[in-house]
């Protein structure tokens, strides 16, 4: 889960991207909050120390009179505040990680508008988080730190020197951790949980034109989003806002700078990296512009409920043809040869239990019953209470005399007595499939991409919700 040694913004690498409204899209109130003098005193530099506390804030913000010496306050989520120093500090970690993707141009009123919508998000996740009474102990954040150091290749000194370098302190990381493993918990128990996948979903995946052919793409993408009870005025707006990225990046504009200025998903900042997504998982919507695009291009704009996308193609991965093999769903009927039954007796009562059958024929449905009675009374098989049913076979799974026999018998009809290393049977194919024998690895993969397709798109509709419902607003500037 905490795959990146130092998070511009936490919560960003573990909820679902182009999934979060952004600030526009809630009702924001712009206020000015004021000390009894008149104005709230800027800090000095942005490392100084907040003198405001969140439980200060009483249940209407809008009536909170802060001490003299403190940090501007620049929003007020629900009973929560975020300060001009917990926005700085962001801002700086945000800065060094886009210089470090050669993004160090990027206007800092973009970084500005991108880190606070982001802080808001985190801000409303966590006060869910508290009301609902979800916490992380210290030991959980013990974990995960040292899973950081293990990943990273550094001893706890080494990793405390170099958020130092990069003017964090060790308990603003602390934290961090626990606020991200905290609104983890919380999308688990909202989303995650929720979500289900049935083994019919995979197994017609597996089976389906689109497997054989996989595709895998490494996608990124914009998100222009729409406010859930928005106006057609509203809607033909983020529309035409849309379609002028989209125009700009047709024209070389940086997809990066562009998610940066414009994007209102939360991997705003990480350029819109959405990772691989499988052809198999991907809803045709989306499927469908992406399939079409060259690497390195941008689909036109989609139009989804949440909002307009647009999705950039970066990489492309063939898959290799996947085993498809023909299968057979055979019954049979076996008598053994053994130190009771000679060989020669086996086989006349073989041919017995056959010629019984025989006179079933051109009635399916009493051969069916016939076959069933007699395999339970004759057959020396487990199977045998099955009716005789062994399911479906491959080529390889059975015995050389025993699989020519089901290959050349048609279906429905009774082979001849086939002779094997066991004994004598007779045996009849009801069935035949083209299978996909894909293996459990392949198995538990698709039906991870489909939870994680499905738990997007919920996610969406979660994440909207919440952010419109919840108490926001704006200092001014």
């Amino acid at each position: 889960m905490l795959r990146k040694f130092i998070l511009p913004i936490v919560l960003s690498s573990i909820v679902y991207p182009a999934l979060a409204e952004d600030a526009s899209s809630a009702p924001v109130k712009q206020v000015a909050s004021a000390t009894s003098s008149g104005s709230i005193a800027k800090p000095a530099m942005p490392g100084a120390q907040s003198l405001v506390n969140a439980t200060q804030v009483k249940q209407n913000p809008a009536t909170f009179t802060p001490p003299h010496t403190v940090n501007k306050i620049v929003a007020y989520v629900n009973r929560r505040i975020i300060t001009e120093n917990e926005l700085q500090k962001q801002i700086i970690q945000t800065k060094a990680s886009l210089q470090q993707r050669g993004l160090g141009s990027t206007d800092i009123k973009d970084i500005r508008a991108r880190v606070l919508d982001q802080l808001i998000l985190q801000q409303i996740q966590l006060d869910l988080a508290n009301r609902s009474g979800i916490k992380t102990s210290d030991s959980e954040v013990n974990d995960a730190l040292l899973n950081i150091e293990k990943s990273q290749g550094v001893t706890e000194q080494q990793m405390r020197s170099k958020l130092a370098q990069q003017g964090i302190s060790f308990d603003d990381f602390r934290q961090q951790i626990n606020d991200q493993i905290t609104a983890e918990k919380l999308k688990q128990r909202e989303v995650d949980g929720r979500v289900t996948v049935n083994d019919d979903e995979v197994n017609r995946i597996l089976n389906s034109e689109t497997y054989k052919n996989r595709i895998d793409y490494r996608i990124a993408d914009i998100l222009v989003s729409i406010p859930e009870q928005a106006t057609q005025q509203v809607v033909a707006q983020k529309e035409a806002l849309a379609n002028q990225i989209y125009a700009q990046l047709k024209q070389g504009a940086s997809f990066d700078q562009m998610s940066i200025k414009y994007s209102s998903a939360p991997n705003a900042l990480t350029g819109g990296d959405l990772g691989w997504k499988s052809n198999t998982s991907l809803p045709p919507i989306v499927l469908d512009p992406i399939s079409k695009t060259p690497k390195g291009s941008v689909t036109p704009v989609v139009k989804m409920p949440v909002g307009f996308f647009i999705f950039k193609v970066n990489d492309i991965k063939q898959h290799g043809s996947p085993q498809i093999v023909h299968q057979y769903h055979v019954r049979h009927i076996l008598v053994k040869v053994n130190e009771l039954t000679s060989d020669d007796e086996a086989h006349q009562k073989i041919i017995m239990v056959r010629d019984q059958l025989m006179k079933d024929k051109g009635n399916p449905d009493q051969l069916n019953k016939d076959f069933i009675a007699l395999a339970k009374q004759y057959s020396e098989d487990t199977s045998s209470i099955k009716g005789g049913d062994i399911g479906w076979v491959s080529k390889g799974d059975t015995v050389p005399q025993f699989e020519a026999a089901v290959i050349k018998t048609p279906i429905g009809q009774i082979s001849d007595p086939i002779r094997s290393p066991f004994g004598w049977h007779i045996l009849q194919v009801l069935e035949t499939r083209d299978s996909n024998l894909a293996n459990d690895r392949e198995k538990a993969e698709i039906r991870q991409e489909l939870r994680d397709t499905k738990a997007q798109m919920m996610y969406t509709e979660w994440i909207r919700n919440l952010r419109e419902m919840s108490y926001v607003k704006l200092t001014d500037e």
